[in-house]
């Protein structure tokens, strides 16, 4: 290679260099933008679930004044892990603020870096920062320097100028040019409020539950598909109250009750036929159990006996009455009995000369019907 060839490679490369290497600062000033506007969006992220789950305490916060919290704070609630630093990428620490906005009364975190990068370019103040508030989107802020129009340097600027806070109406002390921040705001939907919505929310079951009763003013609830009821153990309910009037409640055993009338009452079908659902046909001397009756109602087992057939030889005596009826036998049990009278007194089982004879089983059925009834007054 000849001496002039030489040196004009030296001068193309004296010519690169300088190129070669703003290409490799601005390739590391991109990548610092990138962590650190991912770092600062952790810490947002983290203050946002705080500002949820501490809702109640933080409602203290005005226009102008509230709580302040650090990276510390959110590390020891469990919202950001164990060891994460306190210091992005440009050594900036960070501050949250907690503020109410003034008009909504919705809730606010602002947070803030400061501190970290000293002697900072021109470049750095209002390229770099802002470009990493950028990447941060539409919540993403900084602090400017006030070279730029409408740009004040005391101001939370939001990136592409999509917001803009006055950190001295705020009562936040401004970290300088060259700070990045955020702004997260809280309506009801965000905070999970105590508010009832009329549609499902995604993820959010709990906006669609009530947790104490719903009182309708004297208002209907119409177009019902249908209700549900939760299952209870009925043991010692009053219904004496004028409040109690109208409740409706579900016994895992007895069913639907009702207060009416200042005292418990079981709910019967719409074509009151829950004591023929219970009959059936039974033979002399069959045992029956009792029905187990709701506890308040004032109801107890009762039992309703009819003769349903019986039958007789070609030379039989014709048959003249017919009885039944039931005996107890237990706090759970019944005896049912049927007897047919003839006029032949030879015939008699009772042990006189009445006629009365109890029919074989495959000669004589009663209809039993049971339930629970409340006894007439004496």
């Amino acid at each position: 290679m000849k001496l002039i060839e030489v040196i004009g490679a030296l001068l193309i490369m004296a010519i690169l260099l300088p190129k070669l290497a703003d290409m490799m600062a601005m390739g590391l000033a991109d990548t610092q933008k990138r962590q650190a506007a991912d770092h600062l969006a952790l810490v947002s992220r983290a203050s946002a679930d705080y500002v949820r789950k501490h809702q109640t305490n933080l409602s203290s916060a005005t226009a102008s004044s509230g709580p302040t919290l650090s990276v510390a704070d959110l590390v020891s609630d469990g919202l950001l892990p164990a060891g994460f630093q306190d210091r992005n990428v440009w050594g900036q620490s960070y501050a949250i603020y907690i503020r109410k906005d003034s008009t909504s009364g919705h809730l606010r975190a602002i947070v803030l870096t400061t501190g970290g990068r000293a002697a900072a370019t021109s470049r750095f103040l209002n390229v770099t920062v802002p470009g990493a508030a950028a990447l941060l989107g539409g919540t993403g802020g900084f602090v400017p320097t006030g070279d730029v129009p409408d740009q004040s340097a005391d101001t939370l600027q939001g990136s592409g100028g999509g917001w803009s806070l006055s950190l001295a109406a705020l009562g936040v002390p401004s970290p300088g040019a060259g700070h990045l921040g955020a702004l997260t705001s809280f309506d009801a939907s965000a905070l999970g409020q105590d508010y009832l919505y009329r549609v499902a929310v995604p993820g959010h079951d709990e906006l669609n539950a009530m947790q104490t009763e719903l009182d309708m003013t004297n208002h209907a609830i119409r177009n019902v598909s249908e209700l549900q009821f939760e299952e209870r153990e009925i043991s010692s309910e009053s219904c004496t109250a004028p409040e109690d009037q109208g409740r409706v409640f579900l016994d895992k055993i007895q069913g639907l009750y009702l207060c009416r009338n200042n005292s418990l009452e079981i709910i019967g079908d719409s074509g009151n036929s829950t004591l023929l659902k219970t009959a059936v046909l039974a033979r002399n001397g069959d045992k029956i159990s009792k029905p187990s009756c709701a506890s308040g109602t004032g109801t107890s087992p009762a039992i309703f006996t009819s003769p349903s057939i019986a039958e007789a030889g070609p030379e039989a005596p014709p048959l003249t009455s017919f009885q039944t009826w039931a005996t107890s036998l237990s706090d759970t049990e019944w005896q049912v009995h049927m007897r047919v009278q003839t006029p032949d007194k030879t015939l008699s089982t009772d042990g006189d000369d009445s006629g009365w004879v109890y029919p074989a089983s495959d000669y004589g059925r009663i209809v039993v019907m049971t339930s629970c009834v409340k006894q007439a007054a004496p």
